[in-house]
């Protein structure tokens, strides 16, 4: 090779090196994962759970027994941790959210068919199956109304959670928010004997300010000892469908609003960083996992707000939903209820990279 040839052949490795060092790569489409072994990452396990026609909640019991809103079968299946059906509820029209208090009683949001004023209509309504009157025969358990509200008959309870000493929240949707003192959407308290006793105050139905509220999908209490809440909505003019209130006791005991200054457009309390938020859920470790049927995805965060895993898609694949609207969590492994495909999908911690 000529001194010309190679000095040539020198110009052209060194110019593509430096090319190599200056083109951008491209832009990432979901916040940069950790390089660490961390507990976000999870693996799908076989075999999907079939046999439900959507399925709009799961929720992992006190026993442990896995319990699923069969929505569209009128019914709430109780299965084991390995997937098999221990058993149905008797009938319960159109179950979407379960709930469980201190002495093993299912709480079920759903609707009662009646008569008002001679008139036949259809209430949303909670209601409550004792299983341990049944020791846990779910077929065998009594089921009773727990509570409706019969001068309201287009409100719907849409999410439900048991405090400490069996209290426990209903979050309610409807079209009348007219009135200042009892507009249809709203978070209620209700007492351990099912009577009603608050609203929580400070939540506003109208606007689209932090504390606003429309279209309230589920609740859920930060762990199992624990008066703080954090609740979903997914009214299209919300600009923050995440909402976390902390209880403060003392002479004037109340819950107050959490708010974590987002550090970027996909953190948790980022505006309008969910479309349609339905189911929200904790670990062990206090991280926080929302299912999001308008994006078919997964989210992820800390404690902090701060943005972990996160996946999904449209589709019926491993890692894919449609309008999956349930979520739960239980011993490193991940419970979604994935609605419109009719089954339940499960992913397991892994520690692999």
């Amino acid at each position: 090779m000529s001194a010309r040839s190679l000095h040539s052949a020198i110009a052209v490795i060194i110019l593509t090196l430096l090319l190599a060092c200056t083109s951008k790569p491209p832009a990432p489409t979901s916040p940069p994962q950790s390089a660490t072994v961390n507990d976000t990452l999870y693996v799908p396990l076989k075999p999907e759970w079939t046999g439900f026609n959507q399925p709009s909640d799961i929720f992992i019991g006190r026993e442990p027994f896995i319990y699923i809103a069969d929505t569209e079968n009128d019914r709430v299946a109780m299965l084991d941790l390995s997937g098999k059906v221990v058993g149905y509820s008797p009938r319960i029209r159109k179950p979407i959210a379960i709930g469980q208090d201190g002495l093993f009683d299912l709480l079920v949001c759903g609707e009662i068919d009646t008569v008002i004023n001679g008139n036949q209509a259809t209430l949303g309504a909670v209601y409550r199956i004792k299983l341990r009157s049944a020791k846990h025969d779910i077929a065998q358990a009594p089921v009773s109304l727990a509570y409706i509200e019969p001068g309201n008959p287009s409100r719907r309870f849409t999410g439900i959670t048991v405090l400490p000493g069996n209290v426990y929240l209903l979050t309610r949707v409807g079209p009348n928010n007219s009135s200042p003192i009892d507009p249809d959407n709203a978070v209620i308290q209700i007492s351990a004997a099912d009577k009603f006793t608050s609203p929580i105050a400070g939540l506003v139905p109208k606007g689209n300010a932090f504390n606003s509220i429309a279209g309230l999908s589920s609740i859920s209490i930060l762990s199992e000892r624990s008066q703080d809440f954090i609740f979903t909505q997914t009214g299209s003019d919300m600009q923050f469908k995440i909402q976390w209130l902390i209880f403060t006791s003392g002479d004037q005991s109340a819950w107050v609003q959490r708010v974590i200054p987002p550090t970027n457009d996909y953190s948790l309390f980022a505006v309008s960083r969910f479309h349609s938020p339905e189911d929200i859920t904790t670990d062990n470790f206090g991280n926080i996992y929302i299912i999001d049927a308008g994006k078919d995805s997964l989210l992820k965060f800390t404690s902090n707000g701060i943005p972990m895993h996160s996946f999904g898609g449209t589709g019926k694949g491993e890692r894919q939903f449609n309008e999956p609207k349930g979520v739960a969590w239980y011993d490193k492994t991940l419970y979604i209820a994935d609605t419109k495909n009719n089954r339940i999908v499960r992913f397991r911690l892994s520690t692999e990279q």
